[in-house]
């Protein structure tokens, strides 16, 4: 097993959930869509981010994370036109201004963690309420591995391959991150 390709998570998605009414895949399934560049723009501006990584605003922009999410994370919810649902996310965030002296902002939330993005380096980090900002949890290198890793344990889970997803990232990933890994797929 190795992870699955973008395109190959969305032929995946769509498989699985081809005979199910639009109404139940509506935050399922991942689709391209064009967000203007100028959002990149507006949400540096609102949020005080000086630089973001690049990897990040190619995949942001591309894709319908507005309205997605993986398993039990949500990126966004009602929004495929623009980064709004990122802007608010974090500026409702009652920490925020930590986050920002950090260079960190919240891309999604799930159970038990919460998904953070280095703004400049575009490494992934998880974190639960009981950890403290210097306990965060390395979890993938940039934004597109960890969509790689995510739409692959969404598509074991559909398969009943969670031992060989767990398998594939005790090679891939660094032994920090293993526990989200787990936990990911483990919860179904």
């Amino acid at each position: 097993m190795q992870l699955l390709t973008i395109d190959e998570i969305i032929s995946s998605i769509m498989e699985e959930t081809d005979d199910l009414d639009a109404e139940i895949t509506d935050g399922i399934v991942l689709s391209k869509k064009e967000i203007p560049q100028s959002e990149i723009e507006t949400l540096k501006s609102k949020l005080g981010i000086e630089y973001l990584d690049s990897t990040f605003s190619e995949y942001i922009l591309s894709y319908n994370w507005g309205n997605f999410g993986f398993l039990s994370y949500q990126f966004g919810y009602g929004d495929e036109t623009s980064l709004s649902w990122l802007i608010n996310r974090n500026l409702d965030y009652d920490e925020y201004p930590v986050l920002r002296e950090r260079n960190l902002i919240i891309i999604a939330n799930g159970d038990p963690y919460t998904i953070l993005l280095e703004c400049k380096s575009g490494e992934i980090y998880a974190f639960t309420s009981d950890m403290s900002y210097e306990e965060i949890v390395p979890v993938a290198p940039d934004f597109k591995e960890f969509i790689k890793a995510m739409g692959t344990a969404q598509y074991v889970v559909w398969k009943h391959a969670e031992k060989e997803f767990v398998e594939l990232m005790e090679r891939e990933a660094s032994d920090s991150s293993l526990a989200f890994w787990k936990e990911l797929v483990s919860v179904y």
